[in-house]
C-alpha cells in the first residue's frame, strides 16, 4: 500500500501541468460466500509523464486486509517518444493491460484475480499470483481510429518469456474492438473482444483461448443500463470449459457520485461454484 499513500497527493499536483497525468481507481471490496467472508483492498493507479523522454509509475495492488496476503504488481518504466509512438524500458505495464477494457465479473474484484492468470494478461496475472516482478519493453502508437502495440516480458525468477501483440480499433465514436495475442514458450494466448454503447446502454462480448498456463476456453458477454446518471445496473455471463466453472452469471449494481466515489453491490452463482456477494466503496479519478 505503500504506492498508494506516495500517489495520493499528486492529482492536485497535476493540475496544469498537461504532459503529467495521474490515473487510477481504489477500492475496498468486502465479500461473502458459504458463510465465510473476506475483506480486499484493491487500487490500479498510473503516473504519467509523456515527452521525449518520460516514465510512467504506477501498479496493481491487491491485498487482502484479513489474511494479508498480497497480490501487487508495481510498474516503473522510462518512457521515450518515437515517431509516431511510445518506447518504454524497465518494468512497463504490458501492452495488454494498456488495450483490453474488460471490466471485473459481477464487479467482484476477489473473483476476478482468479481468472487473471489463465486469460488477459498471463504474464500479469502470472507474476501476481507468484508474487514476482515482471520487466522487459513495450511499444505503443496511434494511427487515427487505430491504436496497437507490442510486449516482451520476463519474470523474475521464471524461465520463459511473455510475449504480446495488441491492437484496438474506435469503430465509430461509441464502438471499439480490441484483441491480444500472448506467447510463451510456444504456447499461445488469444482474447478478441468488443465493446459498444448506445444511449444509456452498454454491452461487451469477449471470446478467450489460451494454452500458456493450462487450458482456457472462455467467453464472456456483459450488459448494462444507465438507469439515471448515478445508477448503473448490469449483468455479466462467463461460460468456460476449463477450470474454475463451465457456466457463471452475474448482476452488479454500482452508484457513482458527483466527486469521483462509488458503492458497489455484485452477486455471481454458476453451475460448480457457490454463490458469492459482495459489496465495496471507492474512489475513481
Amino acid at each position: 500500500m505503500a504506492l498508494l499513500l506516495l500517489c495520493a497527493p499528486l492529482p492536485a499536483v497535476s493540475q496544469g501541468m498537461e504532459p503529467l497525468s495521474f490515473s487510477g481507481e481504489i477500492e475496498f471490496e468486502h465479500t461473502r460466500r458459504n458463510g465465510a467472508s473476506n475483506t480486499l483492498g484493491s487500487a490500479d493507479l498510473m503516473l504519467r509523464y509523456e515527452g521525449p523522454v518520460g516514465f510512467e509509475l504506477g501498479g496493481e495492488i491487491d491485498e487482502n486486509l484479513e489474511t494479508g496476503a498480497d497480490a501487487s504488481l508495481p510498474f516503473l518504466a522510462v518512457t521515450f517518444g518515437v515517431g509516431l509512438g511510445e518506447v518504454a524500458l524497465g518494468a512497463p505495464q504490458p501492452v495488454a493491460d494498456t488495450f483490453i477494457d474488460l471490466p471485473d465479473f459481477a464487479g467482484i474484484r476477489e473473483q476476478q484475480i482468479g481468472f487473471e492468470a489463465r486469460t488477459t494478461s498471463v504474464a500479469t496475472g502470472l507474476a501476481k499470483s507468484l508474487g514476482e516482478q515482471i520487466y522487459g519493453a513495450r511499444f505503443t502508437a496511434e494511427t487515427g481510429m487505430l491504436r496497437y502495440g507490442a510486449s516482451i516480458h520476463q519474470i523474475t525468477h521464471q524461465s520463459g518469456t511473455h510475449w504480446q501483440v495488441a491492437g484496438e480499433y474506435e469503430a465509430g465514436i461509441d464502438s471499439q474492438i480490441e484483441g491480444v495475442i500472448e506467447g510463451e514458450d510456444g504456447n499461445l494466448g488469444i482474447t478478441l473482444g468488443a465493446a459498444h454503447t448506445s444511449g444509456q446502454f452498454d454491452m461487451g462480448l469477449y471470446l478467450i483461448s489460451q494454452r500458456i498456463v493450462g487450458s482456457t476456453d472462455a467467453a464472456v458477454a456483459y450488459v448494462g443500463v444507465s438507469v439515471n446518471d448515478a445508477l448503473t445496473v448490469r449483468g455479466h455471463l462467463r461460460t468456460e470449459d476449463g477450470t474454475v466453472s463451465n457456466n457463471l452469471i452475474g448482476v452488479e449494481a454500482e452508484y457513482g457520485f458527483s466527486n469521483g466515489a462509488f458503492a458497489q453491490f455484485g452477486a455471481a452463482d454458476g453451475n460448480n461454484t457457490s454463490m458469492t456477494v459482495d459489496a465495496s466503496v471507492g474512489f475513481k479519478f
